[in-house]
């Protein structure tokens, strides 16, 4: 049973409100020449790129003349830092930490992780409290014996242990600091994709069902608290390999009401909203499909990273035959699970770092909207473009900013980083 709105009603907003009429009126049958398109609510949308959404929703939905209801156009979206602000995948593994949520004995569980580090230091950032430097295969044998303590003291258990329970635990702080800096270790050292399939694999062991509780408390927890940095510290008493050390993550999850209320105009226009991210899809469909948290879009339309299944559990390995949705693995599974759509997408709307193959992929697409967000080397060139194209009478590219102290978004291109104070464009 979730909590009540009120926590999280400042980012439903109008939206919210108007949802159940919308749907109402989205099911009965109209004369569009009569009636005009809906339009998006102002609330905090850059104005040029409502305006660029609005016109191109306008030219090819349903309210149109060239509508063709048996070819409905759609939209791709990403899901972690555009539909949300904040990262649903890398909420959940933080959750898991504090709370020891893992369900597999040790040694299976020492195959889920990146074993074959190089013995050579971790780059400069990557120090102990002492300022040494930390070898990665040391990280990891320390994070496997308090993986074996945590395991031996409070068994498996596919529901979060209760924090309070946990909180004073040198094994667990040792555990979720040394875990979460061995995350940031493997995307400096790997890159992004490899990164994020780990975090993925974590989740080994568990049902569909397990990981459904897991990221429904993870999202309650996280949309409760507020936007920060937070440091984790691996104790003096518990120094293993590597000495104590410490980690900085980045704590942020907020629903985004003009997102919400795109999606909601957009099938009101006979477009059809798509996810395609690189979060595992379970987890997203939780947010994606629900009402409650007011984006309301088809489970069908859901694509996320997938998990082999033996006997209802997830296994270590991805799914066969279906592509990790990262870089060119999101195009593949757009072109492959679409194909009958016969037509790219009419809008892209891209705040992942996974996406900049997908930009380039469709140079048909009307639309490009970019979350204006620091992001990878492959985004930059995208981001740059959209800026030279502001002012222009019909951009193909465009920006959308936010304030991420907040977590809300501008009525602006330029964006308040975390931390920072003055509005900034890439």
């Amino acid at each position: 049973m979730l909590p009540s709105l009120s926590r999280r009603s400042f980012g439903l907003g109008l939206t919210g409100l108007l949802a159940a009429p919308r749907i109402a009126q989205a099911s009965t049958p109209i004369m569009t020449s009569d009636v005009p398109p809906p339009t998006l609510e102002v609330l905090k949308w850059a104005p040029a790129t409502r305006a660029a959404l609005q016109s191109v929703m306008d030219a090819h939905g349903h309210y149109s003349e060239g509508y063709d209801a048996n070819q409905r156009p759609y939209a791709v979206f990403d899901w972690d830092e555009t539909a949300i602000v904040g990262n649903v995948q890398e909420t959940l593994f933080h959750f898991m930490l504090e709370h020891f949520s893992f369900l597999l004995p040790a040694e299976q569980f020492r195959h889920l992780l990146h074993v074959g580090g190089s013995e050579h230091p971790l780059p400069p950032p990557f120090k102990n409290l002492a300022g040494q430097p930390i070898i990665f295969s040391e990280l990891i044998q320390d994070i496997l014996e308090d993986y074996r303590a945590l395991a031996a003291h409070y068994g498996h258990m596919p529901h979060p242990l209760p924090r309070e329970e946990l909180a004073d635990d040198p094994a667990l702080q040792a555990f979720r600091a040394r875990m979460a800096l061995y995350h940031q270790a493997l995307r400096a050292i790997h890159g992004e994709e490899v990164a994020q399939r780990g975090l993925i694999r974590l989740l080994a062991g568990q049902t569909v069902q397990d990981v459904v509780a897991l990221t429904r408390a993870a999202n309650e927890s996280a949309l409760g608290q507020s936007i920060e940095r937070v440091t984790w510290k691996s104790p003096a008493s518990r120094p293993g390999r590597t000495g104590p050390l410490s980690v900085t993550i980045t704590q942020a999850l907020r629903l985004t009401p003009e997102m919400a209320d795109l999606f909601q105009i957009l099938q009101e226009q006979g477009i059809d909203p798509v996810i395609c991210t690189s979060s595992l899809e379970e987890s997203v469909a939780i947010f994606a499909t629900s009402a409650e948290y007011g984006y309301n879009l088809r489970r069908e339309h859901i694509f996320g990273a997938r998990l082999t299944q033996r006997k209802k559990l997830y296994g270590t390995t991805e799914e066969a035959n279906y592509p990790f949705p990262f870089g060119v693995g999101k195009t593949t599974i757009l072109r492959t699970h679409l194909a009958h759509r016969k037509q790219p997408p009419l809008i892209i709307f891209a705040g992942e770092d996974s996406s900049g193959h997908l930009l380039s992929a469709f140079p048909e697409t009307r639309l490009c909207c970019l979350i204006n967000r620091k992001q990878t080397a492959d985004m930059q060139p995208f981001l740059k473009e959209a800026v030279k194209q502001r002012g222009t009478a019909t951009p193909r590219l465009v920006l959308q900013g936010r304030d991420e102290n907040t977590g809300e978004w501008r009525p602006d291109e330029a964006s308040i980083f975390l931390g920072e104070t003055t509005p900034s464009l890439p």
